[in-house]
């Protein structure tokens, strides 16, 4: 086990089964695996007849693995950390789309799927991450597992819980559930790409103080007056004593330009620039 990461090794076959069920593979599919670990997905994968690209940071396990299919010509094998990896140079366009899948060690969850959403190559992914934070991925507005995690990810992709996965179902087992889900990636965001900087500035505003009324909340993050925020809410439709996990995915998308607008009119830029990042995407 790579305790440093977090990482709990899959053994319950059935799981296996799952995952790979759910990426729904066609031969000639060209995939990718985050952190095979010992292989137990990896072969199953490749039991489909696809295309199999396998990135893992262990060595001693990259080479077991890599000897393991050595006899398999549509299987290739990158020792090196996902999160430093060129995904552009390991899948150009005339490749694509990539069909992702990974058992997500739970302490670099949040970074992995930063860099995915961000990344236009991929078309599914199937995961088997902490359910805690499976929920939270799949929240729904009005629920309390609905915020800034939710947005993050939905913002790229619909997502599906697919299996529920007990701590036995590993070796050695976690101290929690896990969960796989499925995640399809959309044909694009429900806003304009220059203007997802504004989209989780607001978003990360509306949920900075979730007890707080949406109003309060944009006031304390941008340091305008709540009265003129009130205004502007109430001029974009919103109910300001509203709570940020009322809105839904295409309500702070639609807000999104309105925002930008509203802080330069009020002489507070944009602080944090690009702000799609993994403080977003922490459970």
């Amino acid at each position: 086990m790579r305790q440093p990461l977090g990482q709990h090794f899959l053994r319950d076959l059935k799981v296996v089964k799952t995952i790979v069920a759910a990426g729904e593979l066609k031969s000639g599919d060209v995939t990718l695996e985050i952190g095979p670990g010992r292989g137990v997905l990896t072969g199953e994968i490749l039991g489909r007849g696809v295309r199999l690209t396998a990135v893992e940071l262990d060595k001693a396990m990259a080479l077991d693995v890599e000897k393991r299919f050595s006899g398999c010509d549509r299987f290739a094998m990158v020792k090196g950390d996902f999160l430093k990896s060129d995904l552009d140079a390991l899948f150009p366009p005339e490749v694509r789309p990539v069909k992702v899948f990974g058992n997500l060690p739970y302490s670099i969850t949040s970074p992995i799927f930063e860099k995915l959403m961000q990344w236009t190559g991929w078309s599914t992914g199937v995961f088997l991450i902490q359910r805690e934070v499976a929920e939270r991925i799949a929240g729904h507005p009005g629920s309390r597992t609905y915020g800034i995690l939710t947005l993050a990810v939905q913002l790229f992709a619909n997502v599906e819980t697919i299996a529920q996965v007990p701590p036995g179902a590993f070796n050695p087992p976690p101290r929690v559930t896990s969960a796989v889900i499925r995640l399809r990636r959309k044909a694009a965001p429900p806003l304009a790409v220059t203007e997802i900087p504004a989209f989780f500035d607001l978003a990360h505003g509306a949920f900075a103080h979730r007890r707080k009324t949406i109003a309060n909340s944009l006031a304390f993050h941008s340091g305008i007056a709540r009265a003129s925020i009130e205004k502007w809410l109430l001029q974009a439709g919103i109910t300001p004593s509203s709570r940020a996990e009322t809105l839904g995915l295409n309500e702070y998308a639609a807000l999104a330009t309105k925002w930008s607008v509203f802080r330069r009119e009020n002489g507070f830029d944009n602080p944090n620039g690009n702000v799609y990042n993994s403080q977003h995407l922490r459970p």
